[in-house]
């Protein structure tokens, strides 16, 4: 005989069964009601609209900062006179040009050769030929031979502060043949280094 795991589970609850049966009835007799509620009844989701994609805005547009604008207008301010200032002197060396040399440009306004040239060069003016030029251009020669004797006086104060010649050489920034020729000219009597030791050239 085969018996049904069905019959079984209902043979097993059956003393369960008996039991609750029992319970409902008591119940009832005491003055209870029983509902029953109605069976589930399965309702499928609703259908799921997707949204329309949104258009795209664009983005606004920041105020201007004012402070930006302001640096930026002092930057204008600065550079406009950076630009005034050069013009100037341009002009200024351009008028000399008309006259005078480079060197006696140089002596006049102090600045160096090469920023003298450069601002010929670029704004296209030539400087006053000297007379004489050369190594042996007299004005060349006045101006070596001052500073010759400017370096002599310091030469003088350093062999008093017992400074070797290359120690010398090289604060003056000079070298070694500069050095003789300035000492000759002056007759200046520097020690030359002790045996071992180097000399001032450079």
């Amino acid at each position: 005989m085969i018996v049904s795991h069905e019959l079984s589970m209902i043979q097993m609850n059956a003393p369960r069964s008996a039991e609750l049966a029992s319970d409902v009835e008591a119940f009832v007799r005491a003055g209870g009601t029983i509902q029953e509620l109605a069976p589930f009844k399965y309702a499928p989701p609703p259908i799921r609209h997707e949204p329309e994609p949104s258009k795209r805005v664009a983005p606004r547009r920041r105020a201007a900062n004012p402070n930006k604008f302001g640096r930026m207008t002092q930057r204008d301010i600065e550079r406009a006179a950076r630009d005034k200032e050069r013009a100037d002197l341009v002009e200024r060396i351009r008028g000399l040009a008309l006259t005078m040399t480079q060197s006696e440009v140089q002596q006049l306004t102090g600045i160096n050769r090469r920023k003298l040239l450069t601002l010929s060069q670029d704004n296209g003016f030539t400087y006053k030929k000297p007379t004489r030029s050369g190594a042996n251009d007299s004005a060349r020669l006045e101006q070596v031979a001052a500073r010759d004797a400017r370096l002599a006086e310091r030469i003088r104060a350093f062999l008093e502060l017992g400074i070797t010649r290359r120690q010398c050489c090289g604060r003056l920034a000079i070298g070694n043949k500069a050095f003789e020729r300035i000492i000759k000219a002056h007759g200046i009597d520097y020690p030359k280094a002790h045996q071992g030791s180097t000399s001032c050239a450079v």
